[in-house]
């Protein structure tokens, strides 16, 4: 896991949710994290841990 990688993973939690959702989850992070060509695919435990070494809570 790179540290670019872990960039884009915290600026696309900390992005607004699409039109339709009030907040980010995990697994609705891993499913958007598959439509984006610049994050490769994670799992939401992966997810959880980039989140939680960085002391970000989603919200």
């Amino acid at each position: 896991m790179t540290g670019e990688v872990e960039v884009r993973v915290i600026q696309l939690a900390c992005s607004s949710p699409p039109e339709g959702y009030e907040r980010w989850s995990l697994r609705f992070l891993e499913k958007h994290v598959v439509l984006t060509n610049t994050i490769p695919d994670l799992d939401h435990s992966t997810i959880g841990r980039i989140l939680q070494k960085r002391n970000f809570a989603l919200t």
